[in-house]
């Protein structure tokens, strides 16, 4: 799913008051703590996820089908959070937790994360730099 695509289908369903420069950040965060916690990525990897409004619109983010409708409900957990919707949050949050519990652990069973997982981010070794 591609960062704007999060951010429209969050639109679309919970109607906000939020800029799109706003959720783009709370995009990153949730990158850049699944590339820390899940795929195990370094610290310059880790410093290579920065997204900004308008120009990364087109950027697909790191978690693929059939797991990527987290980033929507992650939006709409965040979007009722700040509205102080407290109730609403507790609601879109238990289950945003839980499709993250399920990415987490298909992951795991796919990919043996001590091995580190350098789909996107991975920087050349000085072999493949040529």
């Amino acid at each position: 799913m591609k960062l704007r695509e999060a951010i429209e289908r969050a639109d679309e369903v919970k109607p906000n008051a939020f800029t799109e420069k706003r959720k783009t950040e709370w995009l990153q965060e949730l990158d850049g703590r699944i590339a820390a916690d899940v795929f195990l990525l370094s610290k310059p990897e880790l410093d290579q996820i920065r997204y900004s409004w308008p120009e990364d619109g087109d950027t697909e983010l790191l978690v693929d089908p059939p797991h990527d409708a987290m980033y929507t409900v992650y939006l709409m957990a965040m979007i009722d959070f700040y509205n102080g919707e407290y109730q609403r949050y507790q609601n879109t949050s238990a289950m945003y937790s839980a499709m993250y519990s399920d990415f987490v652990t298909w992951f795991a069973r796919t990919y043996d994360p001590a091995q580190g997982y350098r789909r996107k981010f991975r920087l050349l070794t000085e072999d493949e730099e040529g």
